[in-house]
């Protein structure tokens, strides 16, 4: 086996084993995205997106959130690509919006001739409406193909992502005889997602992506003191309780010509 293939196949073991309890309920969300993107230079092109997610657990069914982000991105070179930008998240039955800036680099291997590797860091500030945390760490990798399939000109893809949280609204913390022993932020990794994803070449300027994306929280930390789905024995209470989705999502992207007219942006949802 060349080593491309073995670290392709390593890369998959990775995403498939990744931790996802199962003694958590779920929630199941339709999230549908529309985005317009447009070249402003030769490497540098601007993208503006809008999602509503709905929650098909609510009876009736419910809007969770309304999403706005803007996102200037930049490609350095073949295997380097950069992004800074905001995004804004309604949530109408908090009747609150957040709001955040986002920076991420984005590096491109090839693993073979039919397989390439994006691995992505995401760096997020958020403002005091988002009370979960302060700042996130993203890291995604994110396994495709090369080239698109002749079949519906598909390019599937599975992608892995875990996220760090910083800061935010302070947990309260009880030893065994339900004594206070800390009160501070939960520190650490609380979620993961993964996510299959199919995206089709409609026409030379839209692109249509499908996918399945199950996110899961857990407490991956040694100390007692960073957990978050903590129980308050004074209330009953759970604090910050787990975030378990199973998500189907449909994104649809409209790619605009630059003034030259040359070929159109690469669509990596």
């Amino acid at each position: 086996m060349k080593i491309g293939s073995l670290a392709c196949v390593l890369a998959l073991l990775l995403l498939l084993t990744a931790p996802i309890p199962s003694f958590a309920q779920y929630e199941t969300r339709v999230w549908n995205s529309y985005s317009v993107g447009l070249p402003l230079a030769k490497d540098l092109g601007l993208r503006g997106t809008y999602m509503k997610s709905l929650n098909l657990s609510d009876s009736p069914v419910s809007t969770s959130f309304n999403w706005y982000s803007l996102r200037l991105n930049y490609k350095y070179s073949k295997d380097w690509s950069f992004e800074v930008g905001s995004a804004w998240m309604n949530l109408p039955s908090d009747n609150r919006t957040t709001f955040r800036f986002m920076a991420e680099g984005t590096h491109r291997m090839n693993l073979d001739k039919r397989f390439v590797l994006r691995n992505s860091i995401q760096l997020e500030s958020h403002n005091r409406q988002e009370t979960r945390f302060d700042y996130r760490v993203i890291y995604s990798s994110r396994l495709g193909l090369r080239k698109r399939l002749d079949f519906l000109k598909v390019a599937p893809s599975l992608t892995y992502a875990l996220f760090y949280n910083i800061g935010g609204a302070p947990i309260r913390y009880f030893n065994e005889q339900n004594e206070e022993i800390a009160r501070k932020a939960s520190n650490g990794l609380h979620r993961g997602r993964i996510m299959a994803n199919f995206n089709f070449k409609v026409s030379d300027p839209i692109r249509l992506s499908v996918y399945y994306m199950n996110q899961h929280e857990f407490n991956l930390v040694l100390s007692q003191t960073n957990k978050i789905n903590v129980l308050n024995p004074n209330t009953g209470r759970i604090q910050r309780p787990f975030n378990n989705q199973h998500i189907i999502g449909v994104s649809l992207t409209y790619q605009l010509k630059g003034n030259g007219g040359d070929g159109f942006l690469p669509i990596n949802f």
